[in-house]
């Protein structure tokens, strides 16, 4: 179905713009310092972080009205990863990687868009609707069973695949590009990551995933 804003009133649209343009940015400043709170108490460090639907808005001389305006909400749906090596091109048995896939709308991922982003998608005419769309978080985690002169982003996180999303602790094997890694993770609610507990159950779960890769990774490399 499709949605037209309604400009007859331009007073209250752009009271609704300023109070949306507010929300997303105390929606942040809550979610990224519990993101930052989980690393802390799993001594990690952070690494990188990426958009993972659309693209960077750009630096100071890329000319944003050649880009798509979705590149103008760089965190919709974002990875920020985290991990506690000490060369980031030294894989080591022991060190791991964490990555959360933020998905504040599932409607604009790839995968339920018919057209797959082969052209910029209309914002008021998704495939999913606002109500049917899911905020989520998927925690992967990246465990290496072999000493490797490797780099963390090129060899680890840009080869490996999405590890399959279970409710208990499990390792999967990849062997990919002469990468020797263990893969786990898990689902949760974007709304878990808000609640009041948050740092402290989802650290504990993190780290029942980790403990379980690392009895799998130091028995491998043995």
């Amino acid at each position: 179905m499709q949605t037209q804003i309604n400009i007859s009133n331009t007073d209250n649209l752009f009271q609704d713009i300023r109070m949306a343009h507010r929300l997303l940015v105390a929606y942040y400043q809550r979610l990224l310092p519990t993101i930052q709170d989980i690393a802390d108490h799993l001594g990690l460090n952070f690494y990188i972080w990426t958009p993972s639907e659309f693209s960077r808005p750009g630096n100071l001389t890329s000319n944003p009205f050649s880009k798509w305006q979705w590149d103008l909400l760089p965190a919709n749906c974002t990875r920020y990863v985290f991990h506690n090596a000490k060369d980031n091109n030294k894989v080591q048995v022991g060190e791991f990687m964490v990555e959360f896939h933020v998905i504040t709308d599932s409607g604009i991922l790839k995968e339920n868009d018919p057209n797959s982003h082969r052209a910029q998608p209309d914002a008021l005419n998704l495939h999913t609707e606002v109500s049917s769309a899911e905020s989520l978080v998927k925690i992967h985690l990246y465990m290496p069973y072999h000493n490797q002169d490797k780099n963390w982003h090129n060899d680890i996180f840009n080869i490996c695949e999405d590890p399959k999303l279970t409710s208990e602790p499990n390792s999967q094997r990849i062997e990919e590009d002469g990468i020797d890694c263990y893969i786990s993770g898990f689902e949760i609610p974007l709304s878990d990551l808000l609640n009041e507990n948050a740092v402290k159950v989802i650290t504990a779960r993190i780290e029942q995933y980790q403990s379980h890769l690392l009895v799998v990774a130091k028995r491998e490399s043995e």
